[in-house]
């Protein structure tokens, strides 16, 4: 049974005094931008176990006394796949949400290939408008995504890979131990490196 000396918020009032904290907060990040010469936009897009879509998206900026701000100004579920069209019109309606076209410094996204067709018609779109920005110089792949990258192509090398006929990644618990407490384990992972950046260039020639 309900305790009677509580009062329950309906959904509808609820939902609205959330989108009231939600365009207070915008109106605050808004002002905040006026002041600004130069802003940076951080994107990010991923599936999730379910393979619902959704996108984030953070603005930071550093301030005349070099104190770092960010915001979390979109965080949603892309009805479609995050595609470079996709992204694009999401990242334009934001640029002209707080008005900042003109003052986007750099752009931070991961690698993958639908990003760099995306920095081509951002390239594109701010240059028709006379405003300059370059795709190379004003935009930068996310270290945190590029080190998983690399951890990811590691563990498989470790996984499945032999090195040579002499000796196998794939040990058991003694040869770990053996391996571990001496000098080889600087060659398996030298080796396995090697190995990884040589598939790497080999794969960047042949595009």
């Amino acid at each position: 049974m309900l305790r009677s000396e509580i009062t329950l918020v309906h959904c509808t009032k609820l939902s609205n005094m959330i989108f009231l904290k939600y365009n207070e907060i915008q109106a605050k990040i808004k002002q905040d931008l006026k002041k600004l010469r130069q802003v940076s936009i951080m994107l990010n897009a991923w599936f999730s176990s379910q393979k619902v879509a959704y996108l984030k998206v953070l603005i930071y900026w550093m301030n005349v006394t070099f104190q770092y701000h960010e915001h979390l100004i979109e965080f949603t579920s892309l009805q479609v796949e995050h595609t470079d069209c996709h992204l694009m019109q999401k990242l334009f309606k934001i640029l002209n949400t707080y008005n900042i076209k003109n003052k986007l410094f750099d752009v931070v996204i991961n690698n993958a290939s639908n990003n760099d067709i995306l920095k081509k018609k951002l390239e594109r779109a701010l240059n028709q408008r006379d405003i300059s920005w370059n795709k190379v110089q004003n935009s930068i792949f996310c270290m945190t995504h590029i080190i998983n990258l690399v951890t990811q192509e590691f563990i498989k090398a470790i996984e499945s890979e032999t090195l040579n006929d002499n000796f196998a990644v794939s040990l058991n618990d003694d040869q770990v131990e053996n391996v571990i407490t001496s000098n080889d384990l600087y060659t398996v992972v030298k080796k396995i490196f090697i190995k990884m950046i040589m598939q790497k260039d080999n794969a960047f020639t042949n595009q």
